[in-house]
């Protein structure tokens, strides 16, 4: 009986070695900062989701989700090393590619379209005719995705921004300036703005750009060009165990609000709510992307979005969209 009772022991405390030095030499999880372009907006719960589900870790990746403060400033953080990925709004990365050539691409898009439009008041009499907003207070913030877009969405019926009266406001002010501002629009993403308003303006409306035939991805992944190059297996973990977070929000997404506030819990759940609705319902693919795995972008799209961008939007002389994009990460 003491023989049995000694190798018993003796086992165990191998095994426990074993363990030790197993745990030991393990690799440890590789950080990772992933930066938002503004805040935490419902588009963002799919990820959250990633880390609470432990997806980010089983690829050996241990990430954190920081807040931004702009798309541009995210592209510039991001392009430098600061944070290893960052989500942008698609445009705003394409005209800093193109003007200041910096080293950024988009591996994913999840916001695909109807990202960007006017908002305005349910008593404001507009009927969707742009027409309409000749001489009216249109309320907008510099450098914004939603304002570049506003040109070409107004070439559609023959006006430009000087018909209507341009109001460029602090991003934090657009607003309660809008609240506060009888008969004026304002030019916001539905998935943020708009739900902004509605906490205190319930019946405030919204007409996407893409009505009038504006072609433009949102709100992507981006990584820098050295990221690309020389850490490639990273991108990839990371784009799928993203793409595994926004299937996972697909099935249940009452689990990506509850991983958001997990991560951030000042947050407010319906707005959360209500942001991830949208992306889920209405913009996670284009005509020409559907049937094809979240993220993945079309080139024929881009050529689109480029060719809108260069007309009205102050991209000058645009590359091929390959320069912008790539789908190599994308898993099919």
């Amino acid at each position: 009986m003491f023989r049995i009772t000694r190798r018993f022991c003796m086992a165990v405390a191998l095994c426990a070695a074993s363990a030790m030095s197993v745990s030991a030499f393990a690799e440890p999880l590789q950080k990772i900062v992933l930066r938002t372009d503004y805040k935490f907006n419902g588009y963002v719960a799919p990820f959250a989701l990633a880390v609470v589900n432990g997806y980010y870790k089983q690829a050996g990746l241990d990430v954190s989700i920081e807040q931004g403060q702009g798309s541009g400033t995210t592209v510039q953080t991001v392009a430098s090393g600061a944070d290893d990925f960052g989500l942008s709004d698609a445009s705003i990365a394409v005209l800093g590619i193109t003007a200041q050539n910096i080293g950024v691409k988009l591996v994913s898009v999840y916001t695909q379209t109807a990202t960007m439009g006017l908002i305005y008041r349910a008593n404001s009499g507009f009927t969707g005719d742009l027409k309409q907003l000749q001489h009216k207070a249109v309320i907008s913030s510099a450098g914004t995705a939603d304002l570049r877009m506003l040109n070409p969405a107004l070439a559609s019926v023959g006006m430009s921004t000087d018909d209507v009266q341009l109001q460029i406001v602090d991003a934090n002010a657009r607003v309660p300036l809008f609240l506060k501002t009888d008969g004026a629009f304002l030019t916001g993403f539905a998935t943020g703005d708009l739900l902004r308003i509605r906490s205190r303006m319930p019946d405030a409306k919204y007409m996407p750009y893409a009505k009038y035939g504006v072609v433009a991805y949102g709100t992507g992944l981006i990584a820098s060009d050295d990221m690309l190059a020389k850490h490639p297996d990273v991108v990839r973990k990371f784009v799928d165990a993203s793409r595994k977070g926004w299937e996972a929000a697909q099935r249940n997404p009452e689990a990506a609000i509850d991983a958001s506030l997990k991560l951030y819990p000042d947050l407010n759940r319906e707005f959360v709510a209500g942001g991830l609705k949208i992306a889920l319902n209405e913009q996670l693919h284009t005509p020409a992307t559907a049937g094809h795995p979240i993220g993945w972008t079309d080139e024929g799209d881009w050529k689109k979005m480029l060719d809108v961008l260069s007309k009205y939007a102050g991209v000058h002389n645009p590359k091929a969209p390959s320069a912008y994009y790539t789908n190599q990460f994308i898993s099919q």
